[in-house]
């Protein structure tokens, strides 16, 4: 849950309303951009802490939640809560489609016991409420 680098390949990545931190550590490295403020932290124990906090309390186990498939491509979800025991992943050119059911803050938490794969051409579709800020992602491992 705590890495001492993060690294984005590729061209650019925006980071969405949010911030990036590492502890220990203070390598940050690759193209980003924040697009709604933001902060980049680097060895920041109180930080790591909150980080650390956050990340116990989004991989509890919850009585509502439902088990799903390691691969979600294809899929449409409701809100709630989805574990996979180990990876989730996204094949190519597949489309998750996450259905807000029209109620007012629709939450979707996807709980992976390892990691998130994710491959080229692959995209959500947000319908009936779905907002992308209520999409959370509990990763045991890495992204």
């Amino acid at each position: 849950p705590i890495s001492i680098a993060i690294t984005f390949a590729g061209v650019s990545s925006t980071i969405h309303g949010g911030d990036i931190g590492v502890s220990p550590g203070t390598a940050i490295t690759g193209a980003f951009t924040f697009d709604q403020g933001g902060v980049k932290v680097q060895d920041s124990a109180a930080f790591a802490a909150s980080v650390l906090a956050a990340h116990t309390a989004a991989m509890a186990v919850r009585p509502d939640g439902k088990a799903m498939a390691i691969e979600m491509g294809g899929v449409t979800f409701t809100p709630g809560t989805y574990r996979s025991g180990s990876a989730i992943n996204f094949a190519a050119g597949t489309v998750v489609t996450l259905d807000g059911l029209n109620e007012e803050n629709p939450t979707f938490l996807f709980q992976a016991g390892s990691t998130l794969v994710t491959a080229a051409s692959t995209k959500f579709i947000l319908k009936n409420g779905a907002k992308a800020e209520n999409v959370l992602w509990a990763l045991g491992t890495a992204a």
